[in-house]
């Protein structure tokens, strides 16, 4: 049984479950906490836009989004949103190729259904240290497959 189901309504790009099963997994195993199921939905700014509105009041574009659904200390259970037009967007203007924003974005996606947070500044260097570590650490490798050879 796969701990991931991606779900792709982003017509570009197919995220691929197995180097997603191992960004889990990796983090799995460093956090000693196990996983239920993550689904991941490949989206677009418009769907993320509204979700945010809706969820938390905010008129912004944002990369993800992530759904917590399990109690403490139980096995990690969520969902995550992502937007395929904002992590475009953010890795040209951070110079940085697509598939680098994309796993480092899917890190800080899983890291926030493991419970870190980045609402302060302490918090977010934890998180992007950590990002940096899972991304160095680990070679990703055909994360996604597209038709496309602007997003390669």
């Amino acid at each position: 049984m796969s701990i991931i189901e991606i779900s792709n309504l982003y017509p570009e790009i197919q995220l691929l479950r197995p180097a997603c099963e191992k960004i889990c997994l990796a983090i799995s195993k460093r956090e000693k906490r196990s996983i239920q199921n993550i689904n991941i939905i490949v989206s677009d700014d418009k769907t993320l836009n509204k979700m945010k509105m809706e969820y938390f009041g905010d008129d912004v574009f944002t990369d993800t989004i992530s759904f917590n659904f399990n109690e403490e200390n139980q096995a990690v259970e969520g969902e995550i949103y992502l937007s395929i037009d904002r992590i475009k967007e953010n890795s040209k203007k951070y110079g940085i190729p697509f598939k680098i924003e994309l796993a480092n974005i899917i890190i800080h996606s899983i890291l926030h259904l493991f419970g870190y947070e980045d609402d302060n500044m302490e918090n977010k260097k934890q998180m992007e240290d950590l990002q940096n570590f899972y991304l160095g650490s680990h070679k990703i490798s055909r994360l996604f497959k597209t038709n496309n050879l602007s997003v390669q």
